[in-house]
């Protein structure tokens, strides 16, 4: 008889037991299922997407230096200085100037705003400010005179003339990356770093506006 009460007891002890781990472990997956992600499916528990507009904003900020692009052109300039075929024979100088220069483009992303970012449940839209060109200038090691003819009676070099040469490749270089579309590859180029970095924290769609 006595031990038939001691089985009974024993038996009343595990149900309890059970029970108390259950709701121990219910409340501990409600509190810290992220924690605990291999038992939360056991439990029902489903992931949840907690990222928040701020921490969208605040992580692309911090990807600005990769959203810039570099391109290199090179482009030949000959300058002469002013006056008829006469002059230029007697005093006349041209000047022959190979030049090689780089441009910087990109999107400032540092000056997103947490409005400019719009966070659903596996979607993120994001207002892009537009892309700009950040600076341009010669390679000082590559950009070389080529060529120099001064007339037979000139005595001294006009360096005037190449200050202007070197002037007019720059501006001839800006213009060539503008034409073949840096503002352009400088958004594309944001856009797939911003997104790369999106889906990382979760999300399945990523929008630019």
């Amino acid at each position: 008889m006595g031990k038939k009460s001691s089985g009974i007891g024993s038996a009343l002890i595990l149900v309890v037991a059970i029970v108390v781990l259950g709701v121990t472990l219910g409340v501990g997956l409600a509190r810290y299922g992220s924690a605990l992600p291999l038992l939360g499916p056991i439990f029902g528990e489903a992931r949840t997407q907690t990222t928040t507009s701020p921490v969208v904003v605040e992580g692309v900020r911090d990807l600005d230096n990769l959203a810039s692009i570099e391109w290199t052109e090179s482009v030949i300039v000959t300058k002469k200085s002013g006056g008829g075929a006469i002059k230029q024979t007697f005093t006349g100088e041209k000047v022959v100037l190979f030049a090689i220069g780089e441009v910087q483009a990109g999107v400032d992303l540092s000056s997103i705003k947490d409005e400019d970012v719009q966070v659903g449940e596996n979607r993120v839209r994001i207002k892009l400010p537009e892309p700009e060109l950040l600076g341009s200038s010669l390679d000082e090691e590559k950009t070389k005179l080529y060529d120099r003819d001064q007339g037979l009676l000139r005595l001294r070099p006009d360096d005037d003339l190449v200050k202007e040469a070197r002037i007019e490749a720059e501006d001839k270089i800006l213009a060539a990356a503008n034409e073949n579309g840096i503002l352009d590859t400088a958004e594309q180029n944001a856009e797939s770093t911003i997104r790369t970095f999106a889906k990382t924290l979760g999300f399945e769609e990523v929008e630019f506006e």
